[in-house]
């Protein structure tokens, strides 16, 4: 029988899938233990994980993203999630100086297994500096795989 599943829902299940599967995955980002639950792709992965491996952070793009890469070349997979990708434009240097180089950096010794996620242009009345697709900027990054999911089904395989 065919699931139909909204898009929030399929993130938000294969994230709790790669959280049961895998120990070492975490989630961080604003809003991603509050009701919101950055339109609901982190509802109950708090109650079910535990504020170890969920849990918000303060409004620095930059310095947490700098925070979600030394985890992940530490041996965590962490999920840093963005609620606007017009945000992440902050955490440039971070991702394309830091996280996209290191393998080449330190000749292969180094691994940063980050997935950087992020809302694009979600809802009505968001204003110019909220709903831009930014995604083609990161798309010329030696060392970054970027994928833009447009169904429910494609966004929970990505994950």
């Amino acid at each position: 029988m065919e699931r139909i599943l909204t898009y929030a829902e399929a993130v938000r299940e294969a994230t709790k899938q790669e959280m049961a599967r895998d120990p070492s995955v975490i989630v961080l980002g604003i809003g991603v233990d509050d009701f919101k639950a950055v339109y609901g792709t982190t509802r109950g992965l708090l109650e079910k994980f535990g504020p170890e491996r969920v849990f918000d952070t303060p409004l620095s793009e930059d310095g947490m993203t700098g925070v979600a890469i030394g985890a992940a070349m530490a041996g965590l997979r962490p999920i840093h999630v963005h609620i606007r990708m017009d945000f992440v434009m902050l955490a440039m240097n971070q991702i394309v100086n830091i996280a996209a180089k290191a393998r080449y950096m330190y000749g292969g010794t180094v691994s940063v297994p980050i997935v950087v996620r992020s809302v694009i242009g979600r809802s009505w009345g968001q204003g110019a500096q909220h709903s831009q697709a930014l995604q083609a900027l990161f798309m010329h990054v030696p060392g970054l795989r970027v994928v833009a999911p447009s169904t429910p089904y494609d966004a929970k395989g990505c994950l």
